[in-house]
């Protein structure tokens, strides 16, 4: 969204102060069709563009030629990324500038206060999770067209889930075995439609399901989105935007997986209304990060299997100068479901008993879960995009969990959660002292601590002295043994994403749960 609204901004100032500049600078990012991307890089490479408003599409695996300079707009989620991006000018021995402009968000406050920890920090590790079926599935695809697949001899290679993915690949058509030897014998052959699997596989994404944006008057295809992240971009009435050019999206079709739009000047754009329900899988069994037992028993956070569903009902249109809300549209469209991984540590009765005779417990969990994803960086390579915190909706009465809980927003998980395990207790040192050492005012607290700019909720519901309340005891509390935890667990819910239009919606749910 930054890089689309940046590259809006700029080409509404050059046609205003240099017209013959506006087609000099183009946007750039993942989502756009490989020849789109292919013809951006060669233009910008010719010298033909000036510059490119570019996500960390740009980051890897791409010689752009000579660049002068770089600009980042905030911090990219690590120091090896800044370090990256940076590099993509001054090649071939030419000087070059990078600047870094730092957003009100805590992590660019502190590193604008202690530069050093930017300039002279080690390079984070690179934390994957290499057993994400939908990653393995794609991989063992190109894997079985260089070399048979063997379960007896592979699985050293692909881990212990490499049966599953066999079997799973089998259906869908991709590998076959002889049947007469055994299972454990068998020599897995790729029989796929594709010649080169490989073209058809995004080193991008995770996700192979994506949705086609189609402009319907000239057939042209202008990006493909993820399905897990299609419907917070493309519905009936949305405001798309490609290369600083707005777009009115028609027609949805889900099943063919096509969302036809139209080029049109409007001065909003638009943004969903939703709420994510969050259910920790597992009963009694977890799956914790795999470390030490000294490093276990520090904290009584656990990593599970979690499902994540989303619920879209409507959509904002939002004035673009003054973030006015102009419209409230209702909206229908199918859920989304897909399994990830969480981390979570459980806050005891104790603790919310305490809280409660002051603040509010909930509006607190949401600011101490703020607090803590936004000092994850601190010791886990991530972007932004990679996790999201619980957040409560101000307008929902169903029951908020007791916990607070991070989990990585990309089906079957990216790993990150499970590393976070062993540094939770780390995670609320630096949480804590981040919240202690901000002085802003008022209950609300402020960028540089509480609040964030991934919040679908707006930051609404959070209380930054009930957060410190919460984390200062949370500290104190022993490790139990994790069937402890496990006992309490229950079938729980988590909504996020809506503001005061939300409210009669909320109110007719609740209504309708009284009706017998």
């Amino acid at each position: 969204m930054i890089c689309n609204l940046c590259d809006f901004d700029r080409r509404e100032i050059l046609q205003e102060t240099a017209p013959y500049l506006t087609d000099s600078v183009c946007a750039y990012r993942a989502g756009y069709v490989a020849e789109d991307r292919r013809k951006i890089e060669r233009e910008f490479f010719s010298g033909r563009l000036c510059g490119i408003a570019a996500t960390n599409a740009l980051e890897l695996g791409i010689d752009v030629g000579h660049i002068d300079a770089t600009l980042h707009l905030g911090f990219p989620g690590s120091i090896a990324s800044l370090w990256q991006q940076a590099g993509r000018s001054g090649r071939r021995d030419r000087e070059s500038l990078a600047v870094y402009v730092a957003f009100e968000g805590p992590l660019d406050q502190y590193f604008i206060k202690f530069p050093k920890k930017l300039f002279g920090g080690p390079i984070e590790c690179c934390h994957i999770d290499a057993q994400n079926q939908q990653v393995l599935e794609q991989h063992l695809i190109c894997a079985a067209l260089e070399h048979p697949l063997s379960l007896l001899y592979d699985e050293k290679y692909f881990g212990s889930s490499l049966k599953d993915v066999v079997m799973s690949l089998k259906h869908k058509g991709y590998l076959s075995s002889d049947p007469s030897r055994n299972s454990s014998d068998r020599i897995w052959s790729y029989i796929g439609h594709e010649k080169v699997p490989s073209r058809g596989i995004s080193i991008r994404a995770i996700e192979s399901v994506r949705y086609s944006v189609v402009n319907m008057k000239q057939h042209e295809l202008l990006e493909e989105i993820e399905e897990s992240r299609a419907f917070f971009q493309v519905y009936e009435g949305a405001v798309y935007m490609h290369q600083g050019k707005t777009y009115l999206v028609k027609e949805l079709n889900i099943s063919e997986k096509i969302a036809l739009c139209h080029k049109t000047d409007v001065d909003y754009y638009t943004k969903t209304r939703d709420y994510t329900d969050i259910h920790v899988l597992g009963g009694d069994i977890a799956n914790p990060a795999r470390v030490s037992m000294n490093q276990s028993a520090r904290t009584t956070a656990q990593a599970n299997s979690c499902r994540v569903t989303t619920t879209w009902f409507g959509f904002y249109c939002i004035q673009r100068r003054s973030n006015k809300v102009l419209d409230t549209v209702e909206l229908s469209l199918p859920k989304y479901s897909y399994e990830s991984q969480a981390v979570w540590i459980q806050v005891p009765q104790s603790i919310k008993k305490l809280v409660e005779k002051n603040f509010s417990f909930r509006r607190g969990l949401h600011a101490a879960s703020h607090a803590v994803l936004n000092v994850v960086p601190l010791y886990i390579r991530c972007n932004s995009s990679d996790l999201a915190p619980e957040c409560p909706n101000p307008h929902d009465t169903r029951y908020y969990p007791e916990r607070i809980l991070v989990y990585d927003q990309h089906p079957g998980g990216t790993g990150v959660s499970k590393q976070i395990q062993p540094f939770f207790t780390k995670l609320l040192n630096a949480a804590l002292e981040l919240l202690t050492s901000c002085h802003c005012f008022g209950d609300v607290g402020c960028p540089n601590c509480v609040q964030s700019l991934v919040c679908h909720e707006y930051n609404e519901e959070i209380h930054k002295d009930a957060a410190i309340m919460i984390i200062k005891v949370l500290r104190l509390v022993k490790p139990k043994p994790l069937l402890y935890f496990m006992s309490r667990l229950r079938f729980v819910f988590l909504v996020q994403g809506v503001l005061d239009a939300e409210k009669s919606y909320f109110e007719e749910v609740h209504d309708s749960y009284q009706k017998p």
